[in-house]
C-alpha cells in the first residue's frame, strides 16, 4: 500500500469519523402496524412508533431480548464502546447537540463497564487467577478501598470535578461555544467511560515489573483526552493541550482536597508520623486553607489567560451576535 493509498483511506476514516450515521431512506411500500393496526408507509408507524415489518416472534426476537438484558440492542453498549475508541470527540459532541440515539445512555454505560472491571481486576484475578497487584497504599489505603468498592459512585464523583474547569477554560472555543455545565457533565462521564476501558484493556500490563508499561493505560487515556478534547472544541493541539493542562492541575488538587474531606485521618497520620512543627504550631489550619484556595487560584489564572488568548474571538463573536439580534 503506497502514500497515496493510505492518504485516502484516511480522508475516509476521518469523514466516517464527523459523519458515520447514514440512514437508510424511507420505504414507499404500504405498510400494515401489528401493534396499532394502522396502515402507513415508512420505516415506523407514525402513530405508535413501532418498527415496520414486525411479526412473528423467531429465533432473532429471543437473540434481541436476551442482548436488550446487557444492553447489546438498540444503540448497543459495545457499539457506542467501540465509537468512543475510534471517534471519542465526535460521538461525544454528537451526543450534546441533541442526537441521543448515536449512544447508548453515557451514566448506565459508566456503571455498566465499572461493574465488569470491578469484577475482573478486584475479584476475579485475585480469587481465581490469584493474580494482585501490591500497591504501597501508605496514607491513601483508606481511599483506595472506599475506591475499589464503590467504583462507579467514585467515577462519577470524579467527573463531576472537571466539569467547571473545562466550561471556564473551553467555552469561548470554536466549537460548542458556551457549552452548558449539565452538557459538560455528560462530556466528563463519556471519558470517565473511555478511562474505565482502557484500563480494562491494559489490564494484563499492570502486572508488569516495568514501570513504563504499567503506566501505559494512563498514557493512552491521556491521548484519548486530548484527541477528544480537540475534536469537541475545535482548538489546534497546542490550544487544547495547555487548557487541558489547567483543567488537570485544577481537577487533581480538587480531587485531593475532597479525598482529604473525606477521609481526614490519612492527613492526620502524615503530619503525625513525620513529627511536623505544623501540626504542634496548629499550623495545620492555613494549610488546609491554602490548599483549598490552591484550585480556585489555578483556575482563576486559567481564566485571564483564556481571556486575553480568546479576545479577538470574543469580538467577532459578540459583533456576530449583535447583528443576528438586529
Amino acid at each position: 500500500m503506497d502514500k497515496a493509498q493510505i492518504k485516502v483511506k484516511y480522508e475516509h476514516f476521518k469523514q466516517w469519523q464527523e459523519k458515520p450515521h447514514d440512514y437508510k431512506l424511507l420505504s414507499n411500500e404500504l405498510q400494515h402496524c401489528n401493534n396499532c393496526g394502522n396502515d402507513f408507509t415508512g420505516n415506523f408507524c407514525p402513530i405508535c412508533s413501532q418498527k415496520a415489518g414486525m411479526g412473528r416472534i423467531g429465533w432473532l426476537s429471543v437473540h434481541q431480548g436476551v442482548m436488550d438484558i446487557w444492553g447489546l440492542g438498540t444503540r448497543s453498549l459495545l457499539y457506542s464502546i467501540w465509537q468512543l475508541l475510534l471517534r471519542p470527540g465526535h460521538i461525544i459532541s454528537d451526543y450534546i447537540d441533541g442526537k441521543r440515539q448515536v449512544s447508548f445512555p453515557p451514566v448506565k454505560m459508566l456503571f455498566i463497564v465499572a461493574v465488569i472491571y470491578s469484577f475482573v481486576a478486584f475479584w476475579l484475578l485475585p480469587n481465581v487467577f490469584h493474580l494482585s497487584i501490591e500497591k504501597d497504599l501508605g496514607t491513601a489505603k483508606e481511599y483506595y478501598l472506599w475506591y475499589k468498592n464503590h467504583l462507579s459512585w467514585a467515577m462519577l464523583i470524579t467527573s463531576t470535578l472537571a466539569i467547571l474547569p473545562t466550561w471556564v477554560m473551553f467555552r469561548y472555543s470554536p466549537r460548542h461555544t458556551h457549552h452548558t455545565l449539565p452538557e459538560g457533565f455528560f462530556i466528563q462521564v463519556f471519558f470517565q467511560v473511555i478511562g474505565v476501558v482502557v484500563s480494562f484493556l491494559f489490564i494484563p500490563l499492570d502486572y508488569s515489573k516495568s514501570p513504563f508499561l504499567s503506566f501505559s493505560s494512563t498514557l493512552v487515556t491521556a491521548v484519548y483526552y486530548v484527541i477528544g478534547y480537540k475534536q469537541i472544541f475545535g482548538y489546534s493541539l497546542w490550544g487544547t493541550l495547555w487548557r487541558q493542562g489547567f483543567v488537570l492541575l485544577c481537577s487533581l488538587f480538587t480531587q485531593s482536597i475532597v479525598m482529604l474531606a473525606a477521609f481526614p485521618s490519612s492527613i492526620i497520620k502524615v503530619f503525625k508520623s513525620a513529627d511536623s512543627p505544623f501540626v504542634q504550631d496548629g499550623y495545620i489550619i492555613c494549610l488546609i486553607i491554602a490548599a483549598v484556595m490552591l484550585p480556585l487560584i489555578i483556575l482563576g489564572i486559567g481564566h485571564v489567560v483564556n481571556l486575553i488568548a480568546t479576545r479577538k474571538y470574543r469580538k467577532e463573536y459578540k459583533k456576530a451576535s449583535t447583528r443576528e439580534n438586529t
